[in-house]
């Protein structure tokens, strides 16, 4: 494949193509995920993948471009046993994820790296609404 790579989250192995940058100032990276050739989204946010071992859910931003000047970023989640993409009601301006802090709590950070502690809020996973993704 042209343009692309693998990487792995725990013994998952994702293949990244498509890649590119956005916002014109170095990043943050997007490119298009698939699991064993099965495309899981495009537009994700490279390098910031968390997967959850208990629930079997990777978990990912997504970016949405309304047009060339406005965007938003969805943070996502795959269920691997079901092969089932999900999206979250609720959108940011910036997002990154961090670790699982409980089975159900995600740290995020409302930049796009996680390197400053006063961006950090959790995300309860069983607070939010979601949708099923076709």
């Amino acid at each position: 494949m042209i343009n692309s790579r693998k990487i792995s989250i725990a013994d998952i192995e994702l293949t990244i193509t498509n890649q590119d940058q956005i916002l014109n100032m170095g990043g943050p990276g997007i490119g298009d995920v698939a699991i064993d050739n099965d495309l899981i989204s495009k537009d994700c946010i490279l390098d910031n993948f968390v997967y959850n071992e208990d629930l079997h859910l990777l978990f990912f931003v997504k970016y949405n471009r309304v047009s060339k000047y406005q965007w938003y970023f969805s943070i996502n989640f795959y269920n691997v046993e079901a092969k089932t993409l999900y999206e979250f009601d609720k959108v940011f301006d910036m997002v990154y994820l961090g670790k699982f802090i409980s089975k159900n709590e995600l740290e995020i950070f409302h930049a796009f790296h996680g390197e400053f502690a006063n961006t950090k809020s959790i995300f309860n996973l069983d607070e939010e609404e979601f949708e099923q993704i076709n």
